[in-house]
Parts: C-alpha cells; sequence; structure tokens
C-alpha cells in the first residue's frame, strides 16, 4: 500500500477541504483505453465493474485476487445495483445516444429490461426504499427515472433543472445513493450534491442543495454516514463528514486518476475498504498522460452503509 503527503492540484470549481490521504493499494488494473465506470459488491465479497468502453462486467475476487469476465451486454454499461434477491441490474446506453437501456443479470446472464426512447446518458442507480424499484439518474435531461423491477415499465421520478448539465457532453445527474430516508444525487456540471426526501408513498419531495463546489460522480456512504465521492476530473477521492467537512483521502499518487464510483468492501477482509473505479485520465489525462484504468482499495476505517434501503418491504408484489 502506499499513501502520499503531497497533496493533489486544485480543480477549477472544486473545494477539497483539507488533504488527508489515506492508505491505497491497485489491486486489479485494465489496459489504457478501458472505462470502468462502475462498481458494486454482493453480498458475497465480490466486486463487479462495469466497462464501459467495452460492453462489458468483470468480476474481482477479493480472497484470489483474480479478474474473470462476468458478463457482456449489447451496448455500453454504465452503473451497477444489487437488489435483495441477489440479482444485479446494470444501466447503459452510448453515451449522447438514445435509448437508454436496464439489463437484469441473474445466473451471469443478462436479460434486456426495458429501453427509455429518449435517455441519451443513462448512469448511477441505486434501490428505492418500496423493495421494487431501482433508481436511475438520466445525466443529459435532468431527471431521475424509476424502474420497476417486478414488471417492465419505467416512469420519471424527479425532474429538476439542478439535474441538467449547462455545458454539452458532461453530466448532469450522476450518481445516487440512498441515505436516512433521502436519495442523494451528484450534479456533476453544477458541482453540486443534492438530495430529495423520499414520501411516504415512494414519491420525491423537494430538492435539496448539501454541497457546493464539488465536482462529484458516484459516491458510497460509510455508517458514520460520510460520503465517499470520486471526483473525475479532479482526479481525487474526497470524504464528506455530515457535518459538511471535506477531506480529500486520495489523489493522483494514491491511484486515483479519473475515478468514478465507490462502493465498500463486504467481507471480513475488506469491510472496511472502499473500492474505487478509474479510467487512468481517459477523458482527462492527468499531466498530460493516460494511465491504466484501475480497481483501487482504500483503508478508510470504517463499514459501509447498509446496501439495501432499511424499509425494503420484501412482502412487496
Amino acid at each position: 500500500m502506499n499513501s502520499t503527503t503531497s497533496p493533489p492540484d486544485a480543480f477549477p470549481g472544486h473545494d477539497g477541504g483539507h488533504w488527508a490521504p489515506v492508505a491505497s493499494e491497485v489491486v486489479a488494473s485494465w489496459p489504457q483505453g478501458h472505462f470502468a465506470e462502475n462498481v458494486a459488491v454482493d453480498p458475497a465479497g465480490a466486486v463487479y465493474v462495469s466497462l464501459h468502453s467495452h460492453n462489458r462486467i468483470d468480476r474481482f475476487d477479493p480472497k484470489t485476487r483474480q479478474v474473470e469476465e462476468f458478463a457482456r451486454l449489447t451496448a455500453p454499461a454504465a452503473g451497477l445495483a444489487f437488489d435483495a434477491a441477489g440479482a444485479l441490474w446494470v444501466t447503459g446506453g452510448a453515451a449522447g445516444q438514445a435509448p437508454g437501456y436496464i439489463w437484469r443479470i441473474r445466473s451471469g446472464q443478462p436479460e434486456p429490461w426495458v429501453e427509455i426512447p429518449d435517455a441519451l446518458f443513462m448512469n448511477g442507480s441505486t434501490p428505492h426504499p418500496d423493495g421494487r424499484t431501482l433508481l436511475v439518474c438520466e445525466s443529459v435531461t435532468g431527471r431521475i427515472l424509476a424502474i420497476d423491477q417486478k414488471e417492465k415499465r419505467w416512469s420519471v421520478w424527479l425532474q429538476d433543472d439542478r439535474l441538467r448539465p449547462k455545458a454539452p457532453r458532461k453530466p448532469g445527474a450522476n450518481g445516487i445513493k440512498l441515505h436516512d430516508g433521502w436519495a442523494w444525487i451528484s450534479s456533476t456540471d453544477l458541482n453540486l450534491v443534492v438530495r430529495s426526501k423520499i414520501a411516504a408513498d415512494g414519491s420525491a419531495g423537494p430538492m435539496e442543495v448539501v454541497a457546493e463546489k464539488l465536482h462529484a460522480d458516484d459516491f458510497a456512504f460509510g455508517e458514520s454516514g460520510a460520503a465517499y465521492l470520486a471526483t473525475h476530473p479532479a482526479q481525487t477521492v474526497l470524504r464528506l463528514q455530515p457535518d459538511g467537512g471535506r477531506e480529500t483521502i486520495a489523489g493522483p499518487n494514491e491511484g486515483a486518476v479519473g475515478c468514478t464510483a465507490c462502493a465498500f468492501g463486504r467481507g471480513a477482509e475488506d469491510r472496511k475498504s472502499l473500492y474505487v473505479t478509474t479510467i487512468g485520465g481517459l477523458l482527462y489525462p492527468y499531466r498530460g498522460e493516460i494511465q491504466d484504468a484501475k480497481l483501487l482499495r482504500l483503508n478508510v476505517g470504517e463499514d459501509g452503509q447498509p446496501l439495501l434501503p432499511e424499509r425494503h418491504d420484501r412482502s412487496a408484489p
């Protein structure tokens, strides 16, 4: 493992707080040109990485440190989320091109679920507390989509201009996770983290800003309530404390160049570790150089919060 006392370069519009690096390790890598977009960990502790560039999902075994192909898809893969039954839900599609796709993968077999005809940039996802809905970021149109996991249908759950990018070819709504009854969303191009209270009927409440000047991609919550955010072009991982305090815990020297998403380990050996996917600066080269795509493991000293919502209803039809 390694850490450095050299703080990362500043990034316009982003406030990284103070520099507090943690121990880091590269546990897997892919050659330059691979776009490791998202990461999810199953109940047994296996780590799944969506390779957007190769229409593929790979699986990393923390015990053997081996990487193997898990599934191939018919379009680029993006967001990943497991449901209570162990099925892996995948969002995807070519960025900037309709339609968007949702797949369900059981026993390694992808099943096309729904197509969203006007979706241009499908992205992060998370289970809804109702136990039958997947919430998905659509990064161009400023929408959070609700995907029915029992019937092949979808609807718009939340739409807001603060989730829509201002610059072309940039993502707005990017990552989404649940915490303490709220849906938290990173709005990347606007340098915002926002949240919406989930109402008793499952609908989205009014949206409020949690953090400004924070250039976040996807993220994960620790059990302390701290959010761990990949910052992609800022080349760092940031810890946002419940009181709003900020610490940058990894930078280029820790391997975080082009980091895209985070997920906590779930095994005895890595429960206090945060897995981070990177694309090696493929879109934003670090000091002019593109690196290999990586899967990092950061020692953050706390467990992740439960991945499924506390109000999950297993009896939902």
